[in-house]
């Protein structure tokens, strides 16, 4: 009796493995198995238009970028002069984006010379980048308005009633172009003081006036449909 109480003591059953837990071999399993990669998150690619209208970039970016935003606006010059066709193709072709080139070359550099006497923390970069977003903007625009004003100039019956559609795309592209370049400029200034943040709107508001001015004037004068308005 006391051998068999000795073995019943020293006998342990078992544990019973609870529900849903791994057993050793599916432990061991795991233990060697090979960890599966986390796939990489996905990176969504920027649109044509965002690359067009982004801040950043080198040299040969803005390069491009200036380029791209010249023939767009160069689009919308063709579609003024499908009223008279021929030659009036590549006038307007040439005369709306000159009006932008002009104002970048000319204007711009006048503002960040004015800024820069106020010890404005505005970068030479900073001032392209600037001008080069308002031109692309621009572009876009009036690229997307070129459709819509050919079919207005080609079927208008009235030459001075196609004169002022072709103008309202032009002050709609204009406008919004210099909106995007004072947009520019104000990023670029966002760590300057009150003072000189203030200075530098009264600044941007005769640069903007300058450039309407100069748009309009050099597009009267190279566009035969709005200079003869």
């Amino acid at each position: 009796m006391e051998a068999t109480a000795s073995i019943a003591n020293d006998w342990n059953p078992a544990p019973v493995p609870r529900p849903g837990t791994p057993g050793p071999d599916a432990r061991v399993e795991a233990a060697h198995a090979t960890p599966t990669p986390t796939p990489p998150p996905l990176r969504i690619r920027p649109s044509w238009a965002q690359e067009l209208l982004e801040a950043d970039g080198g040299t040969l970016s803005l390069v491009r970028r200036t380029g791209t935003g010249l023939g767009l606006a160069a689009i919308y010059g063709a579609a003024l002069g499908t009223r008279a066709g021929g030659w009036a193709l590549l006038t307007h072709a040439i005369g709306v984006p000159a009006a932008l080139l002009a104002i970048g070359l000319v204007g711009l550099p006048s503002l960040y010379i004015v800024l820069a006497l106020f010890d404005a923390p505005l970068s030479i970069e900073g001032a392209a980048r600037a001008a080069v977003r308002g031109i692309a903007s621009s572009g876009l625009v009036l690229a997307g308005l070129a459709p819509l004003t050919a079919l207005y100039v080609v079927t208008s019956a009235s030459g001075g009633a196609a004169g002022i559609a072709g103008t309202l795309g032009l002050v709609i592209g204009g406008f919004l172009g210099l909106r995007h370049l004072v947009m520019a400029l104000g990023e670029a200034l966002k760590d300057a003081d009150s003072a000189t943040r203030h200075f530098a709107m009264v600044a941007q508001l005769g640069f903007g006036v300058f450039a309407v001015l100069l748009g309009w004037r050099i597009w009267s004068g190279l566009l035969p449909l709005v200079g003869g308005l």
